[in-house]
This record gives C-alpha cells, sequence and structure tokens, in this order.
C-alpha cells in the first residue's frame, strides 16, 4: 500500500521524535554516569546564568529608576525668549509666566545633535478662574504628555490610565481628590493627579494639564495671554544628548535659534547622568565577556569529555553510528546539561532579587529614593533568553570537539590515538 503525502510526513515527524528520544535518553545516561563532573558544570553554567540573568534585570530596573529619578532633578537647560524671567533652584529649573513666546516647533525644526529631548511648555498666569479666591492668581501650566519629562515624574498619585484632554494635575499646594471635578472658568475638568512636594512655586501651586486643554480655554478667559495662541509656547526644558556638554548645546541653541535666551542648571548633574549610564554600559560589556567565557569554559570541558570517551564513540561508530549521531549525543548532552544549568541560575537569580528588594530597595522607599523594578513580562523574557542562551552555549562548547571526532575512524577512536 502506497503511503500518502500526509501520511510520509507523519511518520518522518514520528522517526525524528523517536530519533530524539534515544539521543536525550542516551544523554542523560551519560551524565547520570559522571554526576560529579555534571554537577560542576551545571553549577558553572547556574553561576554564570545567575549572574548575567541578575545583573540584566537589575541594570534594566536600575536604568528605569535612574530616569525618574534624574527628570525629577529637572531638565539640563532652559530654552526661553529673550527677557523672560526664569526660576533656578538647587533642584529644578522652573519657566515663570511671561508675555513673551517662543514658536513651538523652533527647536523641532533646527533638529540639534547635542539635544536628546526638549518639553515645551505654555504657561499662564490668570485670576477670576474659579480656582481658589475670586482675584487669586493662578498659573496654568500645559504640557506635552508625549514629551514632558519634568512634571509627570513627580506623579504622586494619579488615575489609572493616560492623561486625557480635559484632565488637570494639581501642583503639592492645591487639594482635591483624584477623580473630581474642578471648575475651570465654569467648565468642569477632571482631577487627574497630583504632585509631589517639590518646594518650587510653580510646582506646588500649578494646575497642569495637556497644551490642547489649555488652548482650549482660551475662548473663556476674560484677557487671553498670548501663550494660549497654538503654535506658541512659554520656553522648552531640554536634556542632553549623551556626551554632549552645556556649551556645546548653548551655543547650537543661540546660533539657530533667533530671540532666546538659554539658562543652564547644575552642570554636575548632567555629567552624573551621562556617567553613570557610561558605567550601566560597560557593566553590560562585563556581562557579555562572561558569557564568551562560558563559552570558552565548556567548549573546553567537551573537548576533554571527548577525549576521555574515545573509545566509547569508537565502539558506536564500529556498530554503525553515523558521524551526525555522534555529535548529536553530545551536542544533547551539552545543551541539557548547560540548559538545566540556566533555569538553576535564573531561580538563584529570582532569590537574589528578593533579597535586594527586602534589603536595599526596602531602605531606598524609606528614604523616598523611587526603584523602579523592570516588569513581569520583561522579566519573564529576560529569565527565558537566559536560559536559551546558555543552552545555546552549550550546544556550540560541544559542537566542534564532537565534529572533530565524528571525522575520525574508528579504529583509531577505540586505541585513542591522534
Amino acid at each position: 500500500m502506497r503511503d500518502y503525502p500526509d501520511q510520509a510526513g507523519a511518520h518522518e515527524a514520528h522517526a525524528l521524535l523517536h530519533a530524539l528520544r534515544l539521543l536525550a535518553n542516551l544523554a542523560l545516561q551519560n551524565l547520570g554516569r559522571r554526576k560529579a563532573r555534571s554537577l560542576l558544570l551545571i553549577a558553572a553554567v547556574a553561576i554564570s546564568s545567575g549572574v548575567v540573568f541578575t545583573g540584566a534585570t537589575l541594570m534594566r530596573s536600575i536604568d528605569d529608576s535612574m530616569a525618574v529619578g534624574f527628570t525629577r532633578l529637572g531638565a539640563d537647560m532652559m530654552v526661553v525668549p529673550e527677557g523672560a524671567l526664569t526660576n533656578i533652584t538647587a533642584a529644578l529649573l522652573t519657566v515663570e509666566p511671561t508675555d513673551l513666546v517662543l514658536d513651538a516647533d523652533v527647536l523641532a525644526k533646527v533638529r540639534l545633535a547635542s539635544v536628546a529631548r526638549a518639553a515645551p511648555q505654555k504657561i499662564a498666569r490668570v485670576e477670576h478662574s474659579g480656582i481658589g479666591g475670586h482675584h487669586e492668581l493662578v498659573d496654568l501650566i500645559g504640557i506635552d504628555p508625549a514629551l514632558d519629562f519634568t512634571i509627570q515624574p513627580w506623579l504622586k498619585e494619579k488615575l489609572g490610565r493616560e492623561l486625557r484632554p480635559g484632565d488637570v494635575i494639581l501642583g503639592a499646594g492645591r487639594d482635591a481628590p483624584l477623580g473630581s471635578q474642578l471648575l475651570i472658568f465654569g467648565k468642569p475638568h477632571m482631577v487627574y493627579g497630583k504632585l509631589g512636594r517639590t518646594g518650587v512655586g510653580t510646582h506646588e501651586r500649578g494646575v497642569f494639564m495637556s497644551i490642547a486643554t489649555l488652548e482650549a480655554m482660551a475662548p473663556s478667559m476674560p484677557q487671553r495671554p498670548a501663550v494660549v495662541a497654538p503654535g506658541k509656547v512659554t520656553g522648552f526644558l531640554v536634556e542632553l544628548a549623551p556626551g554632549a556638554t552645556a556649551l556645546q548645546a548653548r551655543f547650537a541653541i543661540l546660533s539657530a535659534v533667533k530671540g532666546a535666551r538659554v539658562v543652564t542648571g547644575d552642570s554636575s548633574l548632567s555629567g552624573i547622568r551621562q556617567g553613570l549610564a557610561a558605567l550601566l554600559k560597560g557593566i553590560l560589556a562585563v556581562m557579555l565577556l562572561m558569557f564568551a567565557s562560558m563559552a570558552v569554559m565548556v567548549s573546553v570541558l567537551f573537548s576533554a569529555i571527548v577525549t576521555e570517551r574515545r573509545a566509547e564513540l569508537g565502539l558506536l561508530k564500529a556498530i554503525g553510528a553515523r558521524g551526525t549521531q555522534l555529535i548529536g549525543v553530545m551536542v544533547v548532552e551539552a545543551v541539557i546539561a548547560t540548559g538545566f544549568g540556566g533555569v538553576l541560575g535564573v531561580a538563584l537569580g529570582v532569590l537574589v532579587m528578593r533579597f535586594y528588594e527586602r534589603s536595599l530597595v526596602y531602605y531606598l522607599d524609606n528614604i523616598g529614593v523611587p526603584f523602579v523594578w523592570l516588569d513581569l513580562p520583561h522579566t519573564v523574557a529576560f529569565a527565558a533568553a537566559a536560559i536559551v542562551l546558555a543552552a545555546a552555549i552549550g550546544a556550540l562548547g560541544a559542537l566542534y570537539p564532537a565534529w572533530r571526532a565524528s571525522r575520525r575512524d574508528a579504529y583509531d577512536l577505540v586505541r585513542g590515538e591522534g
């Protein structure tokens, strides 16, 4: 009876699965016969995989935490119109309300290499807004949620969604429950969030919202400040690009933007930010070197294993085993050992991170320093990558010694020659 194509494919898949099962069983038997050597190999791979998994996860968490922490320190510099007032504190640069404006796209047009990102702000100081007393001056501050990196990091509490048109964020000096309605010029706006205390005037008393929300209020304002017009901003908060200095960015901005003034903050903060970023890259390079050294170690170890098992491999070849089958036995054995080592390494890394969470991270939280753990999907992805990489290194490390052995004659292997 002739097999149909789908039946032939099923037979081939079954035969392949059977062959893999035999290779796995043989590899497990070989590992079990040499328990001490197998345990040492698994332990070495587990330590290396654990260090890399823990290091990569903590590095990513530290990087995210640094991003939050440094953005809380504000921008490196401000770009404002000539004659505009500014406020320089020990921690934050802030623009003061003014009638002077800049075009909202002026920095986007010039695309300066020394500028990593620039966050536009509209600041309108108004009265008769309905907030506070009848004649109380209130700073309405428009931000671009997609570009802002100085206001949103200070959010102490917020609703469980993204900022929407009509939402407002209150400075720490203003009190209203989340989700409540705040009337501004007679129109309701939902309180989306509240900022933590900064000690900076505009952050304490300001009412923050998207630029679109602020521009939509313009028809209701008795006196419309020039800044609420579409396409105009009070100024930009600027973060330097990696490797750029404040002096380079200052000259670049002043030469490209006419009628602008550049105000710089504490230059040491920029240096610390860039230095820590370079340090994290250096740690990543060290971890990659560790994995490379593990690959060399596995390759040397399996060269010794192949040398020790010459007679066994020669007998297998003498009774009809093909070269690919010999290679398969050695590679599967390496993959099982290093893959299991990778799993143990990830488990070890999870325990180490739990220790960090209950010690260092707990201390940082108590003193108010934010630490942002990597989210679960990315952590699982890092764990899977560490296990797969460990198994791949085992396969690559065993491949060359096994290939060399498979090319030799059965007689030479049994006699242990060459």
